[in-house]
């Protein structure tokens, strides 16, 4: 769609440099009572980048976290750092031939699911020969949503308008990564075989004894947050400003582009991490959550960030 509108021009009669320069493009306008929508090509543009610098879609080298095209965080040891949205969808009506409303939705869904082939304890303790399995699972997930609404005026009466806005956006992340072992934790098997990719060399789901002297050992089950992660669960709310052209390639349909000014107020929600292990006190499996060394934060930023979607393609109609 976006190659073909594109295109268009490139097809169209041509027209002497006087011609052009006459050319009335005011059916091309937006005009009042007339609505919008418009999707982001950054994800679109950042392939096609990366098919020619040798890099593949999932090696993307960010500066900062991306949320609906919203890049509000930056957290540079993490090594996990969000895709570009998987949504970010733009809407507005026009008030008059000039003056808007526009709303933006943005989301990140990043959803991983790993299953590991591991050794039944409790067949190999019947059987010493016996290669019968169980599995772990790991679950990591990153989700987000943008939310911004505001009005824009636009300048122009060419196939270019500047566009100029001012709003107010909400934005939210959230990451954590859950197990779940196939071999259970008992008191005759106090501390079960996992996964090799979740030993010591990997995750390190044993890693950490929650109660030394209590628990014969503990095994992580939900790790919302982590030092390569701080920012597990985070929230932004503010107002923005926004400078943009919008270029019609064709009747109704409009290349667009900006930049943004904001400012926004941050802060966190207490995360922790949840284990469980076989208390050899109480003789009981149990799950503990590590409440201790848990932080949150809170601050305002001003900056340049992206509200909405620094490339995208929108197409205006009536309803007439």
């Amino acid at each position: 769609m976006l190659v073909a509108a594109l295109a268009m021009p490139m097809f169209a009669e041509k027209q002497s440099i006087e011609e052009r320069a006459n050319a009335d493009y005011t059916a091309w306008l937006p005009e009042a009572g007339e609505f919008s929508i418009g999707f982001s090509v950054d994800p679109f543009a950042n392939f096609l980048g990366n098919m020619f610098n040798g890099s593949t879609p999932n090696n993307y080298t960010r500066g900062q976290y991306n949320i609906g095209g919203q890049g509000l965080g930056y957290n540079q040891n993490s090594a996990n750092i969000l895709r570009n949205p998987i949504v970010s969808i733009m809407g507005s009506y026009m008030l008059t031939d000039q003056l808007g409303v526009k709303f933006n939705i943005g989301a990140v869904i990043d959803h991983t699911r790993t299953i590991y082939n591991v050794e039944d304890d409790a067949a190999k303790y019947e059987n010493p020969f016996s290669h019968a399995l169980v599995q772990d699972v790991k679950i990591a997930g990153q989700y987000g949503g943008s939310f911004s609404a505001g009005i824009e005026y636009r300048l122009g009466k060419k196939r270019v308008q500047g566009v100029f806005g001012v709003g107010a956006m909400y934005v939210f992340q959230t990451r954590k990564t859950t197990y779940s072992y196939g071999n259970a934790i008992t008191a005759l098997n106090q501390v079960p075989t996992i996964a090799g990719a979740l030993g010591a060399a990997g995750d390190n789901v044993y890693g950490f004894n929650a109660e030394p002297g209590v628990y014969a050992a503990t095994r992580l089950i939900n790790d919302a947050v982590s030092p390569a992660a701080g920012e597990a669960f985070w929230h932004r709310i503010g107002l923005y400003t926004t400078v943009g052209v919008e270029w019609f390639v064709a009747p109704k349909i409009a290349l667009g582009m900006n930049v943004n000014l904001d400012l926004l107020y941050k802060w966190s929600n207490n995360n922790c991490k949840q284990y469980e292990g076989y208390n050899i006190l109480t003789g009981n499996v149990e799950t503990f959550t590590d409440l201790r060394n848990v932080a949150n934060y809170s601050g305002v930023t001003f900056g340049t960030e992206n509200v909405g979607a620094n490339l995208y393609l929108a197409f205006y109609f009536g309803t007439k």
